[in-house]
């Protein structure tokens, strides 16, 4: 199934990349915006501008501790309950109290936040449809922690736009066997070892999070939008 699913991905890849790192370790980029005023990078030599605008300082600096606690509180530690044999529906539990930790901390970097109106066209869209889906305060909340994430670090957003490309599949079959399915093929499309072990722990807890019905019925909605 392993070598299949490769195969396939080989076959049917028409992902293009930057060429600046085939001579040079970096590259001159201006900070400009697109025809409808999002941020963008353009880089010296490149076919394409670079959507969204990389800040270091924000990256090493108000949004390192945040991403630290989601890898950590949610992912690493259930990973370890699961392991030790803490029941599927007590973990579950366990993640839903460590949402109000991460809203918290998210909070206090509500002044570095991106605007709306210059997201990345891709992360403007995941806000949108939360919008759309959203029920709560709290929510809401978690739809700016998300796409903060997201808008600032291109290795996680890359990766989610990925991912979306299979969301349209919903009209023909399940959407939670079809996240499912398309995170097999995430961890497929790694091309280091380390980043594929990532991906197996991220599918490990983002489906067993999806068993909890409160929070199905958000993701299938959002995933329909």
């Amino acid at each position: 199934m392993t070598k299949t699913i490769q195969f396939f991905y080989n076959l049917f890849s028409t992902q293009e990349m930057v060429r600046y790192w085939k001579t040079s370790d970096s590259v001159a980029a201006k900070l400009t915006q697109d025809k409808d005023g999002r941020y963008v990078l353009q880089m010296k030599g490149e076919k394409y501008a670079f959507p969204g605008f990389p800040r270091g300082s924000l990256l090493y600096g108000s949004l390192s501790p945040l991403k630290h606690k989601i890898k950590n509180l949610i992912f690493n530690d259930s990973w370890k309950k699961l392991e030790e044999g803490v029941s599927r529906t007590e973990t579950i539990q366990d993640i839903k109290k460590t949402l109000d930790t991460i809203v918290a901390l998210s909070d206090k970097s509500r002044f570095d936040m991106v605007p709306y109106e210059k997201m990345c066209p891709a992360v403007q869209e995941i806000y949108r449809a939360w919008t759309v889906v959203e029920k709560t305060e709290k929510h809401r909340k978690l739809k700016e922690c998300l796409c903060f994430i997201l808008n600032e670090d291109d290795g996680y957003r890359f990766r989610v736009q990925w991912l979306t490309r299979y969301f349209w599949f919903w009209k023909f079959r399940n959407p939670i066997k079809l996240f499912e399915t398309a995170l097999s093929f995430l961890e497929h499309a790694e091309v280091v070892g380390d980043m594929k072990e990532r991906q197996r722990l991220l599918k490990r807890i983002l489906m067993l999070i999806l068993e909890d019905e409160s929070i199905k019925d958000l993701f299938i909605r959002f995933f329909k939008e």
